[in-house]
């Protein structure tokens, strides 16, 4: 079993090598850095004021730009597809009949999905961090490359359910669950935000990266949007949500027929 996925990952990896590929790739790297070096262009250091503001909208943008877009929009055009391509390209029927084979497939593309998001995010987070110039580079860039270790493989396992459930509308599937759960109801100041991965990621980014947000007046507001709790927490919490979700999926998958027929495409 566990050597059916390492095929399946080496596979995806080897196939992954082609120039569309490539470039998709190096735009996610690059983007975050143009972003960044373009405010940071534009906004000279009398108009930045206060050093500690700067700091707060450069953690704030960094965060949306890696560990928020770039993971998740990798992961969404790298997982959700994990088996309608199959189905489209009718390897699915040869793949199902071996021992274990949708599972290996399964797991071996996520694996393959997570390996290959994270190093962009990695490498335009390297470049992005020391561009902002906030003082303290370190602290954020580890802060950073944490929460893109822990958002990569989260939303991967997210889109990879959504692709079993219904494979031949995984990408509009996944794109509705992003617009509503992670960038609305991840929003909104109830317990139900706390079931997004959005929460988590904010929560933590607060957190190791020593943000003062809000004033003591407002801290009903940093429950509602941050949490209280401990990073410890919020990290137990996503690995838990990983591992039940792929779980979920492999269990989903083993149940599920797929229909191969031509008339099954309309």
């Amino acid at each position: 079993m566990i050597g059916n996925v390492g095929a399946v990952f080496v596979f995806e990896w080897k196939r992954a090598f082609t120039w569309p590929r490539m470039t998709w790739s190096i735009g996610l790297a690059a983007f975050p850095v143009f972003i960044i070096g373009l405010v940071r262009w534009t906004v000279n250091a009398e108009a930045r004021g206060d050093g500690e503001i700067w700091r707060t909208i450069c953690i704030v943008m960094l965060f949306g730009l890696i560990p928020m877009l770039v993971t998740m929009l990798g992961t969404l055009l790298w997982s959700s597809p994990a088996i309608s391509s199959e189905l489209e390209r009718r390897s699915w029927v040869y793949l199902a009949v071996r021992p274990n084979g949708g599972t290996a497939v399964l797991l071996g593309k996520y694996l393959a999905a997570v390996t290959w998001v994270i190093p962009p995010a990695l490498i335009g987070l390297t470049i992005a961090v020391p561009l902002a110039a906030t003082g303290d580079t370190w602290r954020i860039w580890w802060a950073m490359t944490r929460l893109v270790l822990l958002s990569a493989p989260a939303y991967a396992a997210i889109y990879l359910v959504l692709g079993v459930v219904m494979p031949r509308r995984a990408m509009v599937l996944a794109v509705a669950y992003t617009l509503i759960f992670e960038l609305l109801i991840s929003f909104i100041p109830a317990v139900i935000n706390k079931f997004t991965v959005q929460f988590r990621l904010r929560s933590l980014t607060v957190e190791w990266c020593d943000l003062s947000l809000l004033t003591n007046e407002q801290q009903w507001m940093v429950m509602a949007q941050f949490g209280t709790e401990p990073p410890w927490h919020h990290v137990t919490a996503l690995i838990v949500l990983i591992l039940c979700l792929t779980g979920f999926a492999v269990i989903l998958l083993r149940a599920k027929e797929f229909p191969m027929s031509v008339e099954s495409d309309a």
